[in-house]
């Protein structure tokens, strides 16, 4: 039985990012399946594009696209809208203020070490533009670590960070400069182990350069990374990860500008998937009735086709999904090494705290197959947040255990619960519908040096739950005079609350 949960660390060996086939129906059926298996040629490259209505249309869908040569390209200025793919460069190229600052790898003793740029992707080039925000978009950048192998038994690693822009009022720029901005649509900064080799089909590339492929592969047990970007203050609210033990630091550079560090472990991640044989649907009355919501009007046709129809859904998009095929989802046999972090979806409900947009608020990591891209829910006690995954790994035998790190910014933290400065802790609960009750195996509750952010941790133990559940509890403070609190003490038990099945 799949359970809806918290999700790991160490997992069996796997290959990079094989294709993954094995699973897949032998007779016409209905499912989903989810994966983070990179998807080569997904943002690999700077882009620009405008976007047009049909001809005399103001409204409805895009009918024609243009390739623009930057977002001031005066042959995309009456696109109804633009939209921008950048990859921020390497700032020792000193091609744009938003850029790739460094990268740190973990040595033999666990130390980090300065990696050094090996070079930037070729790729066009897209200049910055101070008139309407925008900054420079590159390539991705190959940087070699000092003495840090991967399981290709190099030391290449590659950094892609990627920012999606929009401007759904790019023709009345024309007119208007206040319409000229863009807006941050989604963020992303990824760390890629690769070996440069000869092209081979078998090989997910990162990218590929004169037959020359960046063949993605794994990181190596006990790595630890560390990347810091220079970022300007249109990344706010929560970042979403795939990494554990997570550690960040944002560092302001001038008004506008930022230094975001975070450091963390590499995370495994494996896919799931579920499928039911079309001629067994009348077992499953409430998953037929799911799919005809979920598919509307195309619903009918892909019951009656001969084919297998698979949602093949995002994993931040993949809970619902998850839910309505809960009892039936499997672990697949892909098990993806990550180390990523970036933008979510939407604010957080509960607390008008949720709607500064001035700042980074906080971090959710976890290596759960699918999960809610939005930040955890606060409802008045509890932060709540819901992850989902089979019990099992491929094997149906070893069980799937749950990795979840959430870095808070103390100043939110205390807004939440209209605390002061004294010092707090916490608990952490994986909640279960059914209400049984299972002791977390590793916990951890720490603040760092400054007072700036914390973080809570909950890892090793098997997913059966809907719902992670964290609350903060002000400690009673001796004398009249607050001051902030260094350390956090007298961390509360951890308890996971679920039923194995």
């Amino acid at each position: 039985m799949a359970l809806v949960f918290l999700v790991t660390t160490i997992l069996p060996a796997h290959a990079a990012f094989p294709v993954e086939r094995s699973w897949w129906p032998k007779v016409p059926s209905l499912g989903f399946s989810s994966t983070e298996a990179f998807t080569p040629g997904v943002r690999e490259k700077s882009w620009v594009s405008g976007y047009s209505y049909a001809e005399g249309a103001s409204s409805g869908l895009y009918t024609r696209s243009i390739s623009c040569t930057s977002v001031d390209d005066p042959a995309c200025a009456s696109a109804d809208s633009i939209a921008a793919n950048f990859i921020l460069p390497p700032c020792e190229l000193n091609e744009g203020e938003l850029c790739v600052d460094s990268l740190q790898l973990s040595n033999a003793d666990g130390k980090l070490e300065p990696a050094t740029l090996s070079y930037e992707v070729p790729s066009a080039k897209f200049a910055a533009s101070k008139s309407r925000g925008t900054p420079f978009g590159g390539g991705i950048s190959l940087w070699n670590s000092k003495s840090t192998l991967n399981a290709l038994g190099v030391n290449q690693f590659a950094v892609q960070v990627h920012l999606d822009l929009q401007n759904m009022r790019n023709k009345a720029c024309l007119t208007d400069t206040k319409l000229c901005s863009f807006e941050l649509g989604n963020f992303s900064a990824n760390v890629f182990p690769v070996k440069l080799r000869s092209g081979n089909p078998e090989d997910q590339c990162l990218w590929i350069e004169n037959s020359s492929c960046a063949a993605i592969t794994d990181f190596l047990p006990g790595t630890k990374v560390a990347l810091t970007v220079r970022m300007d203050n249109s990344l706010t609210g929560f970042l979403f990860g795939r990494m554990q033990d997570v550690s960040m630091e944002v560092t302001p550079i001038s008004k506008t500008l930022n230094a975001l560090r975070v450091e963390a472990s590499p995370i495994d991640v494996p896919s799931i998937h579920a499928f039911v044989p079309k001629s067994d649907l009348s077992k499953y009355p409430d998953l037929v009735k799911y799919w005809n919501q979920r598919r509307a009007n195309l619903a009918a046709i892909d019951i009656a086709s001969a084919e297998t129809i698979d949602l093949g859904s995002w994993p931040q998009y993949a809970m619902n999904d998850f839910l309505a095929f809960n009892n039936l989802v499997q672990s697949g046999e892909i098990v993806t090494s990550i180390w990523r972090f970036g933008s979510g979806l939407g604010l957080g409900s509960g607390s008008d705290c949720y709607k500064d947009k001035s700042r980074i608020l906080g971090l959710v990591t976890t290596n759960a197959p699918t999960y809610e891209p939005t930040p955890p829910a606060f409802d008045g006690a509890f932060l709540n947040y819901r992850v989902g995954g089979a019990h099992f790994l491929a094997d149906g035998k070893t069980l799937f255990k749950g990795s979840y790190d959430l870095a808070l910014r103390s100043e939110f933290a205390r807004c939440l619960y209209g605390f002061s400065n004294a010092p707090l802790s916490a608990s952490i609960s994986v909640v279960s519908s059914e209400g049984g009750v299972q002791d977390v195996a590793t916990e951890s509750l720490r603040q760092d040096s400054n007072g700036q952010w914390l973080y809570l941790s909950a890892k090793n133990f098997t997913f059966s739950s809907p719902t992670i559940r964290i609350k903060l509890v002000q400690k009673a403070q001796v004398g009249t005079t607050a001051k902030p609190a260094s350390v956090l003490q007298d961390i509360e038990r951890f308890n996971v609350a679920g039923r194995e099945s």
